[in-house]
């Protein structure tokens, strides 16, 4: 009479097989699409409507159209700013007087500026020519030009470059300079939705350069600025929002209804300047909280932010953020399942040996 022990040994295989496929159907699908066992719940980013107060108000009669700010580099004590009818850049004291005003021959167009450190150092203007608010280009205008050691009414010499999307033709609505890293973005302008781009780390005056896409903007901007420890607020329409960088998510939202789109941050980090337009324009003040919020995470990591850079064939930088399949859920439940499948084939080995014997 033939042994029960292969029988009931091929039992207790197949039971636990079944066990751990019921199992696994049970857990995996939750896992992998994110039920709230599976991930938490994002935390809310913390919006205020601060009072805004009065920086200074700027005394030359010329400027009435401030089209950026951006602190001085050569000269940390001004403001440099520009008004497009003019054609002409503006050293502009923290009182509001005009310490220097210049002409950038053989240049035209240009509507906003940024500074970043040069050579050596010393600052560097950067004009750029967005083509008027509302058209659609797929190439832009940058003008170089180095911030002057002196600050005297004169001339400044310009060297142009050509800049291009790698995507088609956009409405381009900013230029930020980050002070630590000496590169420049162009940020889209857009009601809904805007594209971050970065400038290549060299420009050759006798090429088109081409942009990389750096990020997706999930609201409109205006206008922007980087902050001195490298948080990035863009202004949007009726509020400004803070982010840990320029790769990452919005740490704080500020609703505001101070007007004009020529943003930046206080050299002590404190407040965002919002330059309004009219005679003799006003520069208001906001209150920036001291940091990044502790509550927010880095949309990917990426060590030194050199990943700007462009990719070799004409790559786009698209941030990923490396997770484990179905998060600590799924992938414990896939152990479980490869742990359970052993037990069962250990079994079911364990019979066929009797069997034999």
């Amino acid at each position: 009479m033939p042994s029960s022990a292969p029988r009931v040994a091929r039992t207790e295989a197949s039971f636990v097989v079944r066990t751990a496929v019921l199992a696994g159907c049970a857990v995996l699908p939750a896992a992998l699409a994110g039920t709230p066992a599976a991930a938490a719940a994002p935390n809310p980013v913390p919006t205020s409507s601060p009072q805004a107060s009065q920086a200074f108000r700027a005394e030359d009669a010329r400027l009435s159209d401030p089209g950026a700010l951006a602190r001085g580099i050569a000269h940390p004590d001004v403001w440099w700013t520009l008004d497009a009818r003019k054609a002409r850049v503006f050293a502009v004291g923290d009182d509001g007087r005009t310490k220097a005003s210049f002409t950038v021959p053989g240049t035209r167009g240009w509507d906003t500026l940024a500074v970043v450190k040069g050579d050596g150092g010393a600052g560097t203007l950067y004009l750029a020519d967005l083509n008027g608010t509302g058209a659609k280009h797929d190439t832009l205008t940058f003008y170089k030009v180095p911030e002057p050691a002196k600050l005297a009414d004169g001339a400044l010499a310009a060297k142009a470059y050509q800049v291009t999307y790698p995507d088609g033709a956009h409405e381009a609505g900013t230029v930020l300079g980050d002070p630590s890293e000496q590169r420049l973005y162009v940020v889209t302008r857009a009601a809904g939705a805007a594209s971050v781009y970065a400038l290549p780390a060299a420009l050759g005056s006798r090429v088109v350069n081409r942009l990389t896409r750096v990020r997706r903007l999930p609201f409109g901007v205006r206008g922007g600025a980087f902050a001195p420890d490298g948080r990035v607020v863009l202004r949007g329409t009726g509020d400004v929002r803070v982010l840990a960088g320029i790769r990452d998510k919005v740490t704080q939202v500020l609703r505001t209804s101070a007007k004009g789109d020529a943003v930046a941050v206080a050299p002590d980090g404190r407040h965002v300047l919002i330059a309004e337009s009219g005679a003799h324009p006003r520069v208001f003040a906001l209150p920036l909280s001291d940091a990044p919020s502790p509550q927010t995470e880095s949309a990917t990591p990426v060590p030194g932010r050199a990943a700007a850079d462009p990719m070799p064939g004409g790559g786009e930088y698209r941030p990923v953020k490396q997770t484990l399949p179905g998060g600590m859920l799924g992938t414990g439940s896939l152990a479980g399942l490869v742990v359970l499948g052993a037990v069962g084939g250990g079994l079911y080995l364990r019979g066929r040996r009797r069997v034999r014997h």
